[in-house]
């Protein structure tokens, strides 16, 4: 009986045995493996550029106007045209000015003639110098007033006063002008100005004198290197950002104020820091960032610290180490623990 009980006993154990086994087998078959693509990280990035939407402006812009009082008979020039330095604009009317011209120079002339006569008087002693004293003041009014004809007549012509481009053009043939009244806008553009905002939490990461790249779009993706010049230090009111400017050449003129632009600036990190795409980067119920890792085949979540945001991806500011496998395709599939393939 004894010999018996033990056989059955040493039965079972075989029996359970083999069942363990064929579970471990049956398990074994069963654990998913998830194929996913990764990156790792091997290379420190130093600089990362940041982008933003900028506007062609003008150096410095005058506004111009008559001098005198009159009707406009010509307008030379449009809006968004090139002019040159002594270029002519528009013309008002001169003929009442050019009556009061005449009578000036008819004026100037009498009291030219009295003058010669009173000087022979007076070098013959036979004239009382007071009266040589009243025609030398006549003789210099009447040169002032002509000089003054003079000077209207030729305020009737509008010349340019520096290179530049019509900004705006505020009369027409047929119109009054009065004196101080702007008639053009006249924009200098032999340098430019790029005009970008910044937000508030990264005009502290701009750098005054700072290298950038201008894109623009208009002339079919030309690049202009420049520097930033400057950087405002109080926000708009609306969308609390702050103003920043690029200072570029513009011989050629081919800049012309309005153009839309791109503007990347390159910032320096003094620490090591990494560089990810946005997209591998994941949001946990809490609020914390992490990113999958691919570690002896297996996916493990690791927490980061993110930066700024750049054209090449967001950056990465502490958590991985030169070497990590991060995944980058597939890492919805996954979970802690997980299997994983490299593909």
């Amino acid at each position: 009986m004894a010999t018996k009980s033990l056989q059955k006993f040493a039965c079972m154990i075989l029996v359970l045995f083999a069942v363990a086994c064929s579970e471990n087998k049956k398990g074994d078959a069963y654990q998913k493996t998830v194929s996913v693509k990764t990156v790792e990280v091997n290379s420190i990035t130093k600089t990362a550029s940041r982008n933003y939407v900028g506007t062609v402006e003008e150096e410095s812009s005058s506004a111009l106007s008559f001098s005198i009082s009159g009707n406009v008979i010509n307008v030379y020039v449009a809006e968004g045209q090139k002019v040159n330095k002594g270029m002519l604009l528009a013309q008002v009317s001169a003929e009442n000015l050019q009556s009061s011209y005449d009578a000036a120079q008819a004026t100037f002339k009498q009291a030219e003639d009295a003058m010669k006569r009173m000087q022979m008087l007076y070098d013959s002693q036979s004239l009382p110098e007071i009266k040589y004293i009243e025609a030398q003041t006549k003789l210099e009014q009447a040169k002032s007033a002509l000089h003054i004809a003079e000077k209207n007549i030729s305020d009737t012509k509008l010349y340019a006063p520096f290179d530049g481009i019509i900004g705006k053009r505020l009369i027409d043939m047929g119109e009054n002008v009065i004196p101080g009244k702007p008639v053009f806008t006249l924009l200098k553009t032999n340098t430019v100005k790029i005009k970008f905002s910044v937000s508030e939490n990264e005009i502290s990461n701009i750098d005054r004198h700072g290298e950038a790249t201008v894109i623009v779009a208009a002339l079919g993706g030309k690049q202009f290197k420049g520097m930033v010049t400057e950087k405002s230090i109080t926000a708009n009111n609306i969308t609390h950002t702050y103003d920043a400017k690029i200072k570029l050449d513009n011989d050629s003129g081919e800049l012309i104020p309005g153009m839309v632009c791109r503007v990347l600036l390159n910032k320096i990190y003094s620490s090591e820091i990494f560089v990810l795409p946005n997209s591998s980067v994941l949001v946990a119920h809490d609020g914390r960032r992490f990113v999958w890792l691919v570690k002896n085949g297996y996916a493990t979540a690791t927490t980061v610290n993110t930066g700024e945001f750049t054209d090449s991806g967001v950056i990465i500011e502490s958590g991985l180490n030169v070497g990590d496998k991060v995944i980058v395709e597939g890492y919805h599939k996954v979970s802690e623990g997980m299997k994983v393939s490299e593909i």
